[in-house]
């Protein structure tokens, strides 16, 4: 199971989305070389068109998207470690050279194909697995991301939250594993409120 693509799955569906998944991910053996990011194309039958929303995205601006591609650029089909976690520079870094590899622009080459069905304008979204925390490195981080067509990205953080914070211990949970694993995790005391730090 691609562990990431689920929980992208899961968060989007839980928060209003039909959600479907874009082309395959191959990963090739042997030296860590990734073809393919593979997408999910997202759509909101309840809001009317795609809004305005600021390049930074958190769940709270999901109310103003309808549709959208998102690719998943993540721990498992990049060079993404825990160093990078609190390093700006690293970040800034590990964002250039996946910028420079064209297969991030290329995971949003479904969108003429997805304009065909009716979706309207979709929105380019990214999904990453932290952004610098400087203002200024973010900006150049930003920048580097809109130079290849990305509308607007989230962190794997702000899903996780968000999934946490719609998990419950009392059992009763959507019924996607995700949602039950969370659940375990809130019964046995892992995650505390209101930060739903985990470990």
């Amino acid at each position: 199971m691609d562990f990431e693509r689920e929980l992208i799955g899961t968060y989007f569906e839980s928060n209003g989305f039909l959600v479907r998944r874009m082309g395959n991910v191959e990963v090739v053996s042997g030296r860590k070389k990734y073809e393919d990011f593979g997408s999910l194309a997202i759509f909101n039958p309840a809001v009317p068109e795609n809004a305005s929303v600021s390049f930074r995205l958190y769940t709270s601006d999901l109310s103003k998207i309808r549709s959208g591609l998102v690719t998943l650029l993540g721990w498992g089909n990049s060079d993404f470690t825990n160093g990078m976690l609190n390093n700006d520079g690293l970040l800034v870094k590990f964002f250039k050279k996946e910028v420079k590899d064209s297969r991030l622009k290329s995971s949003f080459d479904s969108i003429p194909e997805l304009a065909q069905t009716g979706m309207g304008t979709l929105k380019r979204l990214l999904i990453v697995p932290a952004l610098p925390r400087n203002e200024m490195k973010a900006g150049d981080v930003f920048s580097m991301l809109k130079q290849i067509g990305v509308d607007g990205v989230l962190t794997l953080h702000s899903l996780l939250e968000n999934l946490l914070k719609q998990s419950g211990p009392s059992g009763l949970c959507p019924g996607k594993p995700f949602f039950q694993v969370l659940s375990l995790l809130k019964v046995y005391g892992f995650t505390k409120e209101p930060q739903l730090e985990m470990f």
